[in-house]
């Protein structure tokens, strides 16, 4: 924050809030008793977003000032699975609205879906056609009626709205199918063509996948957030230690004490040349070398 890096800013939020969440072996249970920033939107715990949502859409109900505004928070309160008060918006839109008859007659549907097989079946058949045919907005609701949440975030993937799948996803998903479109995400931000895998990165962090983000951090040759974020993860308990994770626990603090080195902080590069284990012993003995000739 004081030299106005925000990329650093930003990681060490998220990491150090996921850390304490996941450090009780129980994400997502309930609101942490200090939620993440809203700022950070899809990054913060499915609970709390959700509460903020649905007090939103209650604030931007009670300013709404025109037809649009109206089918807007309808349109909101289906996804977010508030049927009843979406009916009572529907019901509101006047007899000399073109869009009177339709509104009345989605107000009759969503008040009369019932779970049943052959209901189900033709909502799902209508909402993939719709979707088929452009109508991708609409086929969601639909989709979203029915309880197939997951289905919906799938067509929106597909058509490229991650970012409404992601929103959708932590609304109406439970926290196991949320984490495969939010995996599904991290994936397509970290294809060559979209390349954003910072932001990959703080899905993962919000997902608890430390071990990824570490390997991640490494991977881009950021050996100094990496073995920062993987010592923390270990004072943390955060990581399972098994053989792949010494090796990726050597590698880490070793490049990152050559990072030192280069750089002459000997007695850092010496600290984490001698946690890197068997991989380090060498470069500790290099540097330890050095540092008795430059005592001498």
């Amino acid at each position: 924050r004081l030299y106005g890096d925000e990329s650093e800013l930003h990681f060490w939020t998220v990491a150090s809030h996921y850390l304490q969440v996941f450090q009780n072996d129980a994400p997502h249970v309930s609101i942490s008793a200090n939620p993440l920033d809203i700022c950070y939107d899809l990054l913060c715990e499915n609970s709390y977003f959700q509460k903020f949502q649905l007090d939103r859409i209650c604030l931007q109900e009670v300013k709404r000032s025109s037809y649009e505004h109206t089918r807007k928070c309808a349109d909101q309160l289906l996804l977010l699975g508030q049927t009843d008060r979406a009916v009572q918006l529907l019901l509101e839109t006047s007899a000399d609205n073109p869009q009177y008859y339709c509104d009345s007659l989605k107000a009759c549907l969503v008040t009369t879906v019932t779970s049943s097989g052959p209901s189900q079946s033709t909502i799902k058949l209508v909402a993939t056609n719709m979707i088929a045919n452009g109508k991708l907005a609409e086929g969601v609701q639909l989709l979203c009626l029915i309880d197939k949440a997951a289905d919906a975030c799938r067509y929106l993937q597909t058509y490229n709205e991650w970012n409404h799948a992601a929103w959708l996803a932590k609304v109406r998903l439970n926290p196991e199918e949320c984490a495969e479109v939010m995996k599904r995400w991290v994936d397509h931000l970290c294809s060559p063509h979209i390349n954003q895998k910072y932001k990959a990165i703080l899905v993962l962090l919000s997902l608890g996948c430390f071990r990824k983000v570490i390997e991640m951090l490494h991977s881009m040759r950021c050996f100094d957030r990496a073995a920062l974020f993987l010592e923390a993860c270990l004072q943390n308990s955060a990581i399972e230690i098994c053989d792949e994770t010494n090796k990726l626990i050597s590698a880490v603090f070793a490049d990152y004490a050559r990072t030192l080195r280069s750089i002459g902080f000997t007695q850092g590069a010496v600290r984490f040349a001698q946690k890197a284990g068997g991989t380090g012993e060498e470069l500790v003995t290099e540097l330890q070398s050095n540092k008795s000739e430059e005592e001498k």
